[in-house]
């Protein structure tokens, strides 16, 4: 099996170095594309349409593209990157990324929460194992 392009997905916490160090490996052994994908989640935003509403997004947005930029200056140094900051549910935008960029594999994190926390926040990894019809691997991580 032949990997030409890997979507990482990361988020802004420590462990999406480690993330990212994972697929830049798999890249160098396959002589893959790379492309980071960030999700800003509109559940915990308000619905409403009020500047203060765009403004928490827009702020979002901004420090994603700020931890993908710190990711790329640390981990893929002269190593092309595509970089993708999209909204939506996570698992679902992970998913159409990887389909309309064409990946053929996902890399991305999990925290491994268990108990009440995980039925209270959910898991994104966890949705795109049962949702992903794309070659996955899913790096342990915790903060």
């Amino acid at each position: 099996m032949e990997f030409h392009k890997i979507l990482i997905a990361i988020d802004s916490n420590p462990s999406a170095e480690r993330v990212a160090l994972s697929g830049l490996q798999l890249a160098k052994q396959f002589n893959s594309e790379i492309a980071l994908i960030s999700i800003i989640n509109p559940e915990g935003i308000p619905d409403e349409d009020s500047p203060t509403t765009r403004e928490l997004e827009d702020m979002m947005e901004h420090n994603l593209n700020r931890s993908q930029l710190n990711v790329i200056e640390k981990v893929f140094i002269g190593f092309p990157i595509k970089s993708f900051v999209e909204k939506g549910i996570p698992y679902k935008v992970i998913l159409e990324t990887a389909d309309k960029w064409g990946a053929d594999i996902i890399v991305m994190g999990t925290h491994g929460r268990k108990g009440l926390p995980h039925l209270l926040l959910g898991s994104v990894a966890e949705d795109v194992i049962r949702h992903s019809k794309k070659t996955l691997i899913v790096i342990p991580v915790s903060n």
